[in-house]
């Protein structure tokens, strides 16, 4: 018998070790006890019985190659490139903001601005083919944003008229707009609800944080008129989501502004966002975080608020994997063949990010030519076939993070995304220590223990997603290898 792949012991203190088979995320607890059954296997040394029995029922022992498992992951793992199914249309309606806030990318990355919103035909023509190269049965979004989408109302009516039109009786897809606020109107709020359409509002938190980047043409804060606005949707009965970036201005008071716009807006979801740097030769601005001060920021936050249900989505997506032991491939939809991304000039891309800097981008609609570009570019765009990614512990929930900041910070579309890869192995230290925390609880007294599904449920607490909802994860909704 031989340690399967993926399995390493990995210290948590002093007393305390953890058996993690990384392609499984499967973990065993123990004491010195483990460390010593641990070494003693290595070296194919007897151990007593029932702590073989307990390694070989959860396979970290095999009779067979040490890399089967590995090789399942491999075969499963080019699958979604070759037929794509779509699952998200996030179309960038306009190029045009009303504000000026100072980390957005979007103006500062677009050559040559288009004044106007994506033509009406390009619409219908893009919804139609999302519709045609979606599964019916799956659940799917339109997102729509920019720029300010709501600035074009016109536009955004004709989206759902084509949406209408090229659904499937009784599909669900919902319709989410990612709005900044300010042109919010009763006559806008009105039309959302009666079309049960959903807002992302973005806000930093109190009026003192979130005035500091996100300010006006004039360079005024704006945090009022959201405010006044977040009200006016919510009072037609319009559901929300805050998306906030983390960042200098805001992480050191991270839990007064959560709590903030908890307490106050009572959203459904919290989307705090690592900040990125705007441009691709601003990787030394000013508000970028420590990765490791994220990563224990978010997840002290995600403790706090667990039980409240509050959906942290960044975090939900690196942990729901974890909890449920399933091997997430991708961390972006784009690099999964499952988003589809339409411009305010008309073009078509997997990548909104990369539609901005015109990489990746299409003229023509045609499902053949959006597959050569994922596979061309991305088909192997996954932890598992990164060599320097084999021997990581958190191979399993990482996804390889995003191809943009990858091409930010090496240049390279298909290099590890390096921050997002601190911040998910903080993540994942953590994910140990508290699943120990909660289990050791049920198993006193035991030298060595298996955590139960019960014991990793409590990792999420009352968090979980809903369709239909904006406790959903737009864009990150990949697909993982289950066991």
């Amino acid at each position: 018998m031989k340690f399967e792949d993926g399995t390493t012991l990995i210290q948590l203190s002093d007393n305390v070790y953890c058996l993690n088979n990384a392609y499984r995320q499967s973990q065993i607890f123990g004491d010195r006890t483990l460390k010593a059954v641990f070494e003693k296997l290595s070296k194919n040394n007897y151990v007593n019985s029932d702590s073989y029995n307990i390694l070989l029922h959860n396979n970290f022992l095999t009779n067979q190659r040490p890399d089967v498992y590995k090789q399942k992951l491999l075969q499963d793992s080019v699958k979604y490139s070759i037929q794509p199914k779509f699952n998200l249309l996030r179309i960038l309606l306009t190029d045009v903001c009303n504000l000026n806030c100072d980390y957005c990318k979007v103006i500062k990355l677009i050559d040559a601005p288009s004044a106007k919103p994506t033509q009406p035909e390009r619409l219908e023509k893009a919804i139609k083919f999302f519709f045609e190269n979606s599964t019916a049965a799956e659940p799917k979004i339109i997102h729509i944003t920019g720029g300010e989408p709501t600035l074009f109302f016109d536009s955004i009516r004709q989206i759902i008229q084509f949406k209408n039109t090229y659904a499937r009786p009784n599909e669900n897809c919902w319709i989410v707009v990612g709005t900044n606020a300010i042109a919010i109107t009763p006559e806008k709020a009105r039309f959302f609800a009666d079309n049960n359409m959903k807002c992302i509002v973005s806000m930093d938190g109190p009026e003192q944080v979130h005035n500091i980047l996100r300010k006006n043409h004039a360079g005024q804060g704006t945090w009022s008129q959201v405010d006044k606005n977040i009200k006016l949707l919510q009072s037609f009965g319009v559901e929300i989501s805050i998306s906030a970036v983390m960042g200098k201005h805001t992480i050191y008071q991270a839990d007064e502004n959560i709590s903030f716009l908890i307490n106050e807006y009572n959203p459904t979801g919290l989307g705090i966002n690592f900040m990125k740097p705007p441009t691709t030769n601003s990787s030394d601005y000013k508000y970028l975080i420590d990765e490791k001060l994220y990563a224990k920021t978010m997840y002290r936050l995600h403790q706090k608020y667990r039980t409240c249900g509050v959906f942290f989505e960044l975090i939900f997506r690196h942990l729901e994997p974890f909890v449920k032991q399933n091997f997430r491939f991708h961390d972006c939809g784009a690099a999964a063949s499952q988003n589809l991304n339409i411009d305010a000039k008309g073009n078509i891309g997997p990548c909104k990010s990369f539609l901005l800097l015109n990489k990746m981008a299409m003229k023509n609609i045609n499902i053949q030519e959006y597959s050569n570009i994922v596979s061309e570019n991305w088909e192997r765009r996954s932890p598992i076939h990164f060599e320097p990614c084999q021997n990581c512990s958190c191979i399993g929930i990482c996804g390889n993070g995003c191809a943009y900041d990858a091409f930010i910070n090496n240049r390279d579309m298909l290099a590890i995304d390096t921050r997002g890869c601190k911040y998910v192995k903080c993540f994942y230290d953590l994910f140990l220590k508290d699943l120990y925390e909660i289990s050791c609880k049920t198993h006193e007294g035991q030298n060595i223990f298996v955590p139960s599904q019960a014991d990793r449920q409590q990792m999420l607490g009352n968090v979980k997603e809903i369709q239909n909802s904006l406790s959903y994860s737009i864009g990150h909704q990949t697909k993982h290898f289950q066991k």
